[in-house]
């Protein structure tokens, strides 16, 4: 009898760290209900037909945004999602710069479309599309449709990383992020 009063404080000892180190929830329950987090982009991209309708997470930063009649099309860089030392996108040495194209109906802030910032998005895959990029090229891209997107305005700062906030190199100033959910 006397072991279970001490199992439970021994239990939250272990516990709490791994707490502490969980990604924060950016996204509402209601966007992520379905969520599919296995899905490397590389399989997304070689076998989009296989991911068609599933819910995924992907992340990464602006490339161009396009307004069109179905909503805005956002290209992306594709960059991996860390956990630490931040929660986000994060450009690493040797990523190819594959990309992937957004299709948000929803509004977004002026500053929040901005080239070069990071974002992470709640999808449904939808199979690749012809996207025109920015060099003028129509290129086959892996192609969502946008349930939430989270963006983390870097982009005025260039290649500041979401990790070089609050203390850049400038002094201190505070990283402006948001989270946007489409109308559905």
């Amino acid at each position: 009898m006397t072991m279970r009063p001490m199992f439970l404080p021994a239990l939250l000892v272990v516990l709490l760290p791994l707490v502490g180190h969980a990604a924060p929830p950016i996204f509402p329950p209601d966007a992520t209900r379905d969520l599919d987090d296995a899905v490397p982009f590389g399989v997304l991209k070689a076998q989009p037909d296989t991911y068609t309708g599933r819910a995924v997470t992907l992340g990464g930063k602006i490339v161009a945004v396009e307004e069109t009649d179905q909503g805005l099309l956002i290209l992306v860089k594709n960059l991996p999602i860390a956990e630490h030392p931040v929660y986000g996108p994060v450009e690493i040495e040797g990523v190819t710069g594959e990309q992937f194209a957004v299709l948000y109906q929803g509004r977004v802030d002026p500053e929040g479309l901005w080239f070069g910032n990071k974002l992470m998005v709640v999808a449904v895959a939808q199979g690749n599309r012809n996207v025109l990029t920015p060099s003028g090229v129509i290129r086959s891209r892996p192609f969502v449709l946008a349930r939430c997107m989270h963006v983390w305005k870097t982009g005025e700062y260039g290649s500041y990383e979401i990790s070089d906030f609050p203390h850049t190199t400038d002094g201190y100033y505070s990283l402006p992020q948001e989270t946007y959910c489409a109308r559905r």
